[in-house]
Protein backbone atom coordinates (compact mmCIF):
# COMPACT_ATOMS: atom_id res chain seq x y z
CA UNK A 1 0.00 0.00 0.00
CA UNK A 2 0.97 3.80 -0.95
CA UNK A 3 2.61 5.30 1.72
CA UNK A 4 0.29 8.71 2.12
CA UNK A 5 2.05 11.78 1.99
CA UNK A 6 1.24 15.12 3.83
CA UNK A 7 2.36 18.80 2.18
CA UNK A 8 2.71 21.52 4.99
CA UNK A 9 3.08 25.41 3.67
CA UNK A 10 4.68 27.43 5.84
CA UNK A 11 7.85 26.34 7.88
CA UNK A 12 6.69 28.47 11.14
CA UNK A 13 6.07 27.14 14.02
CA UNK A 14 2.66 25.99 13.89
CA UNK A 15 3.93 23.92 10.52
CA UNK A 16 6.60 22.50 12.15
CA UNK A 17 5.22 21.37 14.73
CA UNK A 18 2.44 19.64 12.53
CA UNK A 19 5.27 18.32 10.77
CA UNK A 20 7.15 17.29 13.64
CA UNK A 21 4.42 14.80 14.83
CA UNK A 22 3.62 13.24 11.74
CA UNK A 23 7.44 12.66 11.07
CA UNK A 24 7.67 10.89 14.35
CA UNK A 25 4.53 9.08 13.20
CA UNK A 26 6.43 7.97 10.50
CA UNK A 27 4.20 9.11 7.94
CA UNK A 28 6.12 11.05 4.59
CA UNK A 29 5.85 14.56 5.20
CA UNK A 30 7.01 17.73 2.80
CA UNK A 31 7.21 21.73 4.26
CA UNK A 32 7.73 23.64 1.81
CA UNK A 33 8.51 27.64 2.84
CA UNK A 34 9.02 30.87 0.62
CA UNK A 35 12.12 32.02 2.92
CA UNK A 36 15.03 30.94 3.14
CA UNK A 37 14.93 31.54 6.55
CA UNK A 38 12.72 29.78 8.45
CA UNK A 39 10.30 30.25 11.91
CA UNK A 40 8.34 32.86 10.35
CA UNK A 41 7.80 35.48 13.11
CA UNK A 42 9.20 33.01 15.70
CA UNK A 43 12.63 33.56 14.20
CA UNK A 44 16.32 35.83 14.54
CA UNK A 45 18.64 37.33 12.37
CA UNK A 46 21.67 39.14 12.84
CA UNK A 47 23.52 41.90 12.26
CA UNK A 48 27.42 41.97 12.63
CA UNK A 49 27.36 39.95 15.69
CA UNK A 50 23.81 41.15 17.52
CA UNK A 51 21.23 38.80 17.48
CA UNK A 52 17.73 40.26 16.95
CA UNK A 53 14.37 38.18 17.40
CA UNK A 54 12.05 38.84 14.04
CA UNK A 55 8.89 38.82 16.11
CA UNK A 56 8.25 38.27 20.04
CA UNK A 57 10.98 38.98 22.32
CA UNK A 58 9.59 36.12 24.64
CA UNK A 59 6.88 33.68 24.86
CA UNK A 60 4.32 31.83 27.14
CA UNK A 61 4.01 28.49 27.68
CA UNK A 62 0.38 28.58 28.68
CA UNK A 63 1.04 24.84 29.22
CA UNK A 64 1.37 24.14 25.46
CA UNK A 65 4.80 24.60 23.77
CA UNK A 66 6.78 23.04 27.19
CA UNK A 67 4.29 19.98 27.20
CA UNK A 68 4.91 19.78 23.52
CA UNK A 69 8.57 19.98 23.11
CA UNK A 70 8.52 17.47 26.17
CA UNK A 71 6.59 15.10 24.04
CA UNK A 72 8.43 15.41 21.50
CA UNK A 73 11.76 14.98 23.36
CA UNK A 74 13.44 18.45 22.17
CA UNK A 75 12.95 20.40 26.01
CA UNK A 76 15.70 20.45 27.74
CA UNK A 77 16.39 22.21 30.92
CA UNK A 78 18.36 25.30 30.16
CA UNK A 79 16.94 25.66 26.75
CA UNK A 80 14.54 28.48 28.08
CA UNK A 81 15.35 31.20 30.57
CA UNK A 82 12.66 32.89 32.86
CA UNK A 83 12.24 37.01 31.77
CA UNK A 84 10.55 39.62 33.42
CA UNK A 85 8.62 42.43 32.83
CA UNK A 86 8.38 45.88 34.08
CA UNK A 87 6.51 49.71 33.68
CA UNK A 88 8.63 52.88 33.72
CA UNK A 89 7.92 56.57 33.44
CA UNK A 90 9.29 60.00 34.42
CA UNK A 91 11.92 58.35 36.81
CA UNK A 92 9.75 55.76 38.50
CA UNK A 93 10.52 51.94 37.86
CA UNK A 94 8.42 49.38 38.68
CA UNK A 95 8.96 45.45 37.68
CA UNK A 96 5.75 43.12 37.86
CA UNK A 97 6.69 40.05 39.75
CA UNK A 98 3.65 39.47 41.71
CA UNK A 99 0.19 40.87 42.09
CA UNK A 100 1.28 41.93 45.67
CA UNK A 101 4.70 43.50 44.56
CA UNK A 102 3.16 45.10 42.18
CA UNK A 103 0.05 46.85 44.23
CA UNK A 104 2.52 47.74 47.04
CA UNK A 105 4.66 49.45 44.73
CA UNK A 106 1.76 51.47 42.49
CA UNK A 107 0.08 52.77 45.97
CA UNK A 108 3.16 54.24 46.98
CA UNK A 109 2.81 56.18 43.43
CA UNK A 110 -0.87 56.61 43.47
CA UNK A 111 -2.10 56.66 47.33
CA UNK A 112 -5.63 58.24 46.56
CA UNK A 113 -6.41 54.62 44.77
CA UNK A 114 -4.83 52.59 47.35
CA UNK A 115 -8.46 50.62 48.16
CA UNK A 116 -8.87 50.18 44.44
CA UNK A 117 -5.37 49.14 43.95
CA UNK A 118 -5.55 46.48 46.38
CA UNK A 119 -9.12 45.08 45.18
CA UNK A 120 -7.62 44.96 41.46
CA UNK A 121 -4.58 42.98 42.47
CA UNK A 122 -6.95 40.69 44.90
CA UNK A 123 -8.52 40.31 41.24
CA UNK A 124 -5.63 39.63 39.75
CA UNK A 125 -3.77 37.01 41.97
CA UNK A 126 -6.91 34.83 42.00
CA UNK A 127 -7.52 35.00 38.58
CA UNK A 128 -4.27 34.98 36.86
CA UNK A 129 -3.02 32.08 39.53
CA UNK A 130 -6.14 30.24 38.43
CA UNK A 131 -5.52 30.91 34.79
CA UNK A 132 -2.31 29.71 35.25
CA UNK A 133 -3.02 26.50 37.09
CA UNK A 134 -5.99 25.44 34.47
CA UNK A 135 -3.11 25.87 31.94
CA UNK A 136 -0.66 23.37 33.56
CA UNK A 137 -3.59 20.84 33.85
CA UNK A 138 -3.58 19.91 30.64
CA UNK A 139 -7.20 20.77 30.00
CA UNK A 140 -5.45 22.52 26.39
CA UNK A 141 -4.71 18.83 25.39
CA UNK A 142 -8.78 17.55 25.87
CA UNK A 143 -7.80 16.46 29.74
CA UNK A 144 -11.46 17.83 30.95
CA UNK A 145 -12.37 15.38 33.27
CA UNK A 146 -14.29 15.71 36.24
CA UNK A 147 -11.41 15.09 38.46
CA UNK A 148 -9.16 17.55 36.74
CA UNK A 149 -12.17 20.22 37.25
CA UNK A 150 -12.60 19.29 41.01
CA UNK A 151 -9.47 19.66 41.73
CA UNK A 152 -8.63 22.55 40.31
CA UNK A 153 -12.28 23.89 42.07
CA UNK A 154 -10.38 22.78 45.28
CA UNK A 155 -7.09 24.38 44.92
CA UNK A 156 -9.08 27.99 43.86
CA UNK A 157 -12.00 28.39 45.42
CA UNK A 158 -12.94 31.82 44.15
CA UNK A 159 -11.48 31.26 40.83
CA UNK A 160 -14.69 31.50 39.35
CA UNK A 161 -15.48 34.40 40.99
CA UNK A 162 -12.73 36.03 39.28
CA UNK A 163 -13.61 34.74 35.66
CA UNK A 164 -17.04 35.65 36.24
CA UNK A 165 -15.89 39.50 36.49
CA UNK A 166 -14.12 39.29 32.99
CA UNK A 167 -17.86 38.30 31.40
CA UNK A 168 -18.36 41.18 28.71
CA UNK A 169 -15.55 42.96 29.95
CA UNK A 170 -12.54 44.30 28.24
CA UNK A 171 -9.25 45.42 29.84
CA UNK A 172 -10.36 49.16 29.35
CA UNK A 173 -13.30 48.78 30.83
CA UNK A 174 -12.17 46.44 33.84
CA UNK A 175 -9.50 49.40 34.76
CA UNK A 176 -12.20 52.14 34.30
CA UNK A 177 -14.63 50.18 36.69
CA UNK A 178 -12.02 50.15 39.28
CA UNK A 179 -10.19 53.25 38.84
CA UNK A 180 -10.64 57.06 38.63
CA UNK A 181 -6.98 57.94 37.84
CA UNK A 182 -6.68 58.71 34.10
CA UNK A 183 -2.87 58.39 34.58
CA UNK A 184 -3.40 55.18 36.51
CA UNK A 185 -5.40 53.71 33.78
CA UNK A 186 -3.87 54.70 30.74
CA UNK A 187 -0.54 52.94 32.57
CA UNK A 188 -2.40 49.52 32.89
CA UNK A 189 -4.07 49.93 29.42
CA UNK A 190 -0.64 49.82 28.19
CA UNK A 191 0.13 45.98 28.59
CA UNK A 192 -0.68 43.66 26.82
CA UNK A 193 -3.25 44.13 23.29
CA UNK A 194 -4.77 47.86 23.43
CA UNK A 195 -8.17 46.38 23.13
CA UNK A 196 -8.62 42.31 24.95
CA UNK A 197 -10.97 40.08 26.52
CA UNK A 198 -11.26 40.41 30.53
CA UNK A 199 -10.28 36.54 30.36
CA UNK A 200 -6.91 37.71 28.02
CA UNK A 201 -6.08 39.95 30.47
CA UNK A 202 -6.07 37.56 33.31
CA UNK A 203 -3.89 35.45 31.21
CA UNK A 204 -1.82 38.54 30.35
CA UNK A 205 -0.51 39.12 34.15
CA UNK A 206 -0.14 34.87 34.32
CA UNK A 207 2.11 35.43 31.70
CA UNK A 208 3.89 38.36 33.19
CA UNK A 209 4.16 36.96 36.66
CA UNK A 210 4.49 32.94 35.86
CA UNK A 211 5.27 31.77 32.67
CA UNK A 212 6.95 34.65 30.25
CA UNK A 213 10.32 33.16 28.71
CA UNK A 214 13.33 33.30 25.83
CA UNK A 215 15.17 30.55 23.87
CA UNK A 216 18.75 30.56 25.28
CA UNK A 217 19.91 30.73 21.89
CA UNK A 218 17.43 33.04 20.21
CA UNK A 219 14.27 32.59 18.79
CA UNK A 220 15.55 30.57 15.87
CA UNK A 221 16.94 27.65 17.86
CA UNK A 222 13.19 26.78 18.57
CA UNK A 223 12.37 26.40 14.89
CA UNK A 224 15.84 25.09 14.23
CA UNK A 225 15.50 22.23 16.80
CA UNK A 226 11.98 20.99 14.93
CA UNK A 227 13.45 21.11 11.67
CA UNK A 228 16.15 18.96 12.55
CA UNK A 229 13.78 16.36 14.13
CA UNK A 230 11.50 16.45 11.21
CA UNK A 231 14.51 15.42 8.98
CA UNK A 232 16.23 13.02 11.22
CA UNK A 233 13.03 11.22 10.70
CA UNK A 234 12.51 11.24 7.16
CA UNK A 235 10.53 14.69 6.70
CA UNK A 236 11.73 17.05 4.07
CA UNK A 237 11.96 20.82 4.77
CA UNK A 238 12.45 22.68 1.77
CA UNK A 239 13.26 26.71 2.50
CA UNK A 240 12.79 28.85 -0.63
CA UNK A 241 9.96 27.05 -2.02
CA UNK A 242 7.46 29.03 -2.55
CA UNK A 243 3.41 27.71 -2.98
CA UNK A 244 1.60 29.11 -5.28
CA UNK A 245 -1.87 27.65 -5.53
CA UNK A 246 -3.72 24.60 -3.31
CA UNK A 247 -4.96 21.96 -6.04
CA UNK A 248 -8.42 21.51 -5.55
CA UNK A 249 -10.72 18.56 -7.62
CA UNK A 250 -14.69 18.85 -7.25
CA UNK A 251 -14.17 19.57 -3.50
CA UNK A 252 -11.03 17.62 -2.60
CA UNK A 253 -7.35 18.78 -2.00
CA UNK A 254 -5.03 17.21 -4.18
CA UNK A 255 -1.85 19.06 -3.26
CA UNK A 256 -0.18 21.89 -4.20
CA UNK A 257 1.96 23.83 -7.17
CA UNK A 258 5.23 25.63 -6.56
CA UNK A 259 5.91 28.96 -8.43
CA UNK A 260 8.37 27.16 -10.74
CA UNK A 261 4.93 25.59 -11.91
CA UNK A 262 6.37 22.06 -10.46
CA UNK A 263 2.97 19.81 -8.75
CA UNK A 264 3.42 18.41 -5.50
CA UNK A 265 0.55 15.88 -5.39
CA UNK A 266 -0.40 15.17 -1.79
CA UNK A 267 -3.03 13.01 0.32
CA UNK A 268 -3.22 15.37 3.09
CA UNK A 269 -2.40 18.94 2.76
CA UNK A 270 -2.00 21.54 5.67
CA UNK A 271 -1.67 25.17 5.28
CA UNK A 272 0.37 26.71 8.04
CA UNK A 273 0.17 29.95 6.59
CA UNK A 274 -1.41 33.30 7.09
CA UNK A 275 -5.28 32.35 7.28
CA UNK A 276 -6.42 35.58 5.02
CA UNK A 277 -3.95 34.64 2.51
CA UNK A 278 -4.39 31.08 2.29
CA UNK A 279 -8.23 32.26 1.55
CA UNK A 280 -7.52 34.46 -0.69
CA UNK A 281 -4.07 33.64 -2.75
CA UNK A 282 -3.59 29.71 -2.45
CA UNK A 283 -6.81 29.01 -2.99
CA UNK A 284 -9.39 30.45 -5.66
CA UNK A 285 -12.03 32.72 -3.43
CA UNK A 286 -14.60 31.45 -5.57
CA UNK A 287 -14.31 28.18 -4.23
CA UNK A 288 -15.21 28.97 -0.64
CA UNK A 289 -18.53 29.77 1.06
CA UNK A 290 -19.51 33.15 1.34
CA UNK A 291 -19.62 32.77 5.00
CA UNK A 292 -16.09 32.29 5.24
CA UNK A 293 -15.27 35.43 2.89
CA UNK A 294 -17.91 37.35 5.17
CA UNK A 295 -15.96 36.82 8.08
CA UNK A 296 -12.30 37.15 6.55
CA UNK A 297 -13.50 40.85 5.82
CA UNK A 298 -15.48 41.86 8.69
CA UNK A 299 -12.34 40.55 10.98
CA UNK A 300 -8.78 42.56 11.59
CA UNK A 301 -5.45 41.93 12.16
CA UNK A 302 -3.92 42.07 15.45
CA UNK A 303 -1.85 45.51 16.00
CA UNK A 304 1.05 46.19 13.56
CA UNK A 305 4.49 47.87 14.95
CA UNK A 306 7.68 49.11 14.08
CA UNK A 307 10.50 48.39 15.77
CA UNK A 308 14.36 49.55 15.93
CA UNK A 309 17.24 46.92 16.50
CA UNK A 310 20.12 48.54 18.21
CA UNK A 311 23.74 47.24 19.23
CA UNK A 312 25.00 49.11 22.26
CA UNK A 313 29.25 49.39 22.70
CA UNK A 314 29.47 49.51 26.38
CA UNK A 315 30.70 52.44 28.76
CA UNK A 316 30.70 53.81 32.22
CA UNK A 317 28.40 55.93 31.94
CA UNK A 318 25.53 53.35 29.62
CA UNK A 319 26.26 50.36 32.19
CA UNK A 320 25.01 52.71 34.96
CA UNK A 321 22.14 54.05 32.99
CA UNK A 322 20.85 49.71 31.81
CA UNK A 323 20.81 49.27 35.40
CA UNK A 324 17.36 51.22 35.27
CA UNK A 325 16.46 47.59 33.38
CA UNK A 326 15.36 46.17 36.74
CA UNK A 327 13.56 43.31 34.10
CA UNK A 328 14.23 43.08 30.68
CA UNK A 329 11.07 43.96 29.17
CA UNK A 330 9.96 47.65 30.18
CA UNK A 331 6.60 49.34 28.75
CA UNK A 332 7.85 53.03 28.90
CA UNK A 333 5.51 55.91 28.91
CA UNK A 334 6.72 58.84 27.40
CA UNK A 335 6.46 62.08 28.76
CA UNK A 336 3.57 63.38 26.09
CA UNK A 337 1.63 60.16 26.94
CA UNK A 338 2.53 57.66 24.19
CA UNK A 339 4.11 54.65 25.58
CA UNK A 340 7.59 52.76 23.80
CA UNK A 341 8.13 49.37 24.26
CA UNK A 342 11.94 48.47 25.35
CA UNK A 343 13.67 44.93 25.58
CA UNK A 344 17.19 44.56 27.01
CA UNK A 345 18.11 41.57 24.61
CA UNK A 346 21.43 40.61 26.59
CA UNK A 347 19.71 41.49 29.47
CA UNK A 348 18.60 37.32 30.09
CA UNK A 349 20.29 36.09 26.85
CA UNK A 350 24.10 37.41 27.03
CA UNK A 351 24.75 35.32 23.59
CA UNK A 352 22.37 38.00 22.36
CA UNK A 353 25.38 40.27 21.73
CA UNK A 354 29.13 40.42 21.85
CA UNK A 355 31.08 40.48 25.37
CA UNK A 356 30.99 43.55 27.08
CA UNK A 357 28.19 45.00 24.13
CA UNK A 358 24.25 45.28 24.45
CA UNK A 359 21.75 44.00 22.47
CA UNK A 360 18.02 46.17 22.32
CA UNK A 361 15.21 46.71 20.77
CA UNK A 362 12.72 49.15 20.85
CA UNK A 363 8.92 49.08 19.58
CA UNK A 364 5.86 50.98 19.04
CA UNK A 365 2.20 50.46 17.86
CA UNK A 366 2.35 51.58 13.96
CA UNK A 367 -1.03 51.56 11.92
CA UNK A 368 -0.59 49.33 8.85
CA UNK A 369 -2.49 51.82 7.06
CA UNK A 370 0.29 54.68 7.48
CA UNK A 371 2.81 52.70 5.83
CA UNK A 372 0.60 51.69 2.54
CA UNK A 373 0.73 55.47 1.29
CA UNK A 374 4.58 55.05 0.67
CA UNK A 375 4.67 51.20 -0.45
CA UNK A 376 5.14 51.92 -4.03
CA UNK A 377 7.52 55.00 -3.25
CA UNK A 378 11.06 53.86 -2.26
CA UNK A 379 12.17 57.44 -1.42
CA UNK A 380 9.72 57.67 0.80
CA UNK A 381 9.50 54.87 2.32
CA UNK A 382 13.32 55.21 3.44
CA UNK A 383 12.80 58.59 4.72
CA UNK A 384 9.33 57.97 6.85
CA UNK A 385 10.75 55.15 8.20
CA UNK A 386 14.44 56.93 9.20
CA UNK A 387 12.28 59.61 10.29
CA UNK A 388 10.21 56.79 12.75
CA UNK A 389 13.14 55.02 13.95
CA UNK A 390 14.71 58.76 14.82
CA UNK A 391 11.55 59.32 17.02
CA UNK A 392 11.78 56.20 18.83
CA UNK A 393 15.19 56.49 19.52
CA UNK A 394 14.53 60.45 20.70
CA UNK A 395 11.77 58.85 22.91
CA UNK A 396 14.14 56.48 24.30
CA UNK A 397 16.71 58.80 25.51
CA UNK A 398 13.98 59.42 28.37
CA UNK A 399 14.53 56.60 29.78
CA UNK A 400 18.50 56.32 28.55
CA UNK A 401 19.64 59.76 27.98
CA UNK A 402 23.10 58.58 26.58
CA UNK A 403 21.96 56.17 24.49
CA UNK A 404 22.66 57.73 21.35
CA UNK A 405 26.21 57.95 22.09
CA UNK A 406 26.99 54.36 21.98
CA UNK A 407 24.84 52.91 18.73
CA UNK A 408 27.55 50.73 17.06
CA UNK A 409 24.41 48.50 14.80
CA UNK A 410 21.30 50.08 13.98
CA UNK A 411 18.14 48.38 12.25
CA UNK A 412 14.53 49.17 12.07
CA UNK A 413 11.30 46.77 10.80
CA UNK A 414 7.77 48.58 9.68
CA UNK A 415 4.64 46.67 9.29
CA UNK A 416 5.59 46.36 5.95
CA UNK A 417 8.58 44.37 6.66
CA UNK A 418 6.82 42.26 9.17
CA UNK A 419 4.56 41.16 6.44
CA UNK A 420 7.30 40.97 4.06
CA UNK A 421 9.39 38.72 5.89
CA UNK A 422 6.96 37.03 8.56
CA UNK A 423 4.01 36.35 5.98
CA UNK A 424 1.36 37.88 8.49
CA UNK A 425 -1.10 39.79 7.09
CA UNK A 426 -0.72 43.52 7.26
CA UNK A 427 2.27 42.67 9.48
CA UNK A 428 0.11 41.48 12.46
CA UNK A 429 1.74 40.69 15.71
CA UNK A 430 -0.61 37.43 16.71
CA UNK A 431 -2.83 36.82 14.67
CA UNK A 432 -6.61 38.10 14.62
CA UNK A 433 -6.86 41.23 16.70
CA UNK A 434 -7.74 40.56 20.39
CA UNK A 435 -10.53 43.18 20.80
CA UNK A 436 -13.24 41.20 20.78
CA UNK A 437 -15.52 43.32 18.19
CA UNK A 438 -13.36 42.00 15.38
CA UNK A 439 -12.45 38.85 16.97
CA UNK A 440 -13.83 35.65 14.26
CA UNK A 441 -15.89 32.76 14.52
CA UNK A 442 -14.84 30.37 12.11
CA UNK A 443 -16.72 27.02 11.94
CA UNK A 444 -14.00 25.37 9.58
CA UNK A 445 -16.21 22.15 8.63
CA UNK A 446 -18.47 24.93 6.87
CA UNK A 447 -16.64 27.67 6.64
CA UNK A 448 -13.50 25.63 4.62
CA UNK A 449 -15.67 22.12 3.65
CA UNK A 450 -12.62 20.70 1.62
CA UNK A 451 -11.50 17.04 2.02
CA UNK A 452 -8.19 16.03 3.31
CA UNK A 453 -7.06 19.64 4.62
CA UNK A 454 -6.45 21.16 7.28
CA UNK A 455 -5.12 24.82 8.56
CA UNK A 456 -3.13 25.38 11.28
CA UNK A 457 -1.63 28.78 13.09
CA UNK A 458 -2.17 31.12 15.18
CA UNK A 459 -4.90 32.93 12.64
CA UNK A 460 -6.64 29.73 13.39
CA UNK A 461 -7.44 30.17 17.10
CA UNK A 462 -8.26 33.33 18.85
CA UNK A 463 -6.47 35.24 20.55
CA UNK A 464 -3.09 33.82 18.76
CA UNK A 465 0.55 33.95 19.78
CA UNK A 466 2.92 30.79 20.01
CA UNK A 467 0.73 28.67 22.04
CA UNK A 468 -2.20 28.70 19.58
CA UNK A 469 -0.28 27.84 16.47
CA UNK A 470 1.34 25.15 18.52
CA UNK A 471 -2.24 23.27 20.18
CA UNK A 472 -3.78 23.82 16.76
CA UNK A 473 -0.98 21.78 14.69
CA UNK A 474 -0.82 19.14 18.13
CA UNK A 475 -4.77 18.29 17.09
CA UNK A 476 -4.58 18.62 13.64
CA UNK A 477 -1.69 16.49 13.54
CA UNK A 478 -3.43 14.19 15.95
CA UNK A 479 -6.34 13.98 13.31
CA UNK A 480 -4.66 12.39 10.54
CA UNK A 481 -2.44 10.42 12.42
CA UNK A 482 -5.59 9.04 13.64
CA UNK A 483 -7.22 8.57 10.04
CA UNK A 484 -4.65 5.84 9.38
Amino acid sequence: MKEKQVVIIGAGVAGLTAAAYLARAGKKVQVFEKHTIPGGYVSSFSRKEFRFPTGPSMLGSNGIVFPILNELGLLEKEQFVATGHQISWANVNIPLRNPRQTSEALIKQFPDEAANLKRYFEWVEIGSSAFNSIALSGMMFGQTKFTTMLRLITKHPFGLWAFAKTNRQTNISLHNVYFKNNFLMSLLNTLGYPIMTGKCTLGMWSTYYWDSWIPRNGMIDLTERLIQYIRERGGGVHLGCNVSKITLVDGSVKGVELMTGEVIEADEVISAADLYQTCTKLIDPTELPETMMTKLHQTKPSESMFTVYLGLRDSELLSKELKRFQESHVVYTCQDGKYIKLVLLSKDDPKAAPVGKHAMMISMLSPYDEWTEVAEDKAAYKIKKRQFAEDLIKRTLEFLPSLREYIEVQDAATPLTYERYTSNWQGGTSGWSWDPEFAPKFDYSKDLPFKNFSVVGHYVSNPGGVPAAMITSWYIARNIINKA
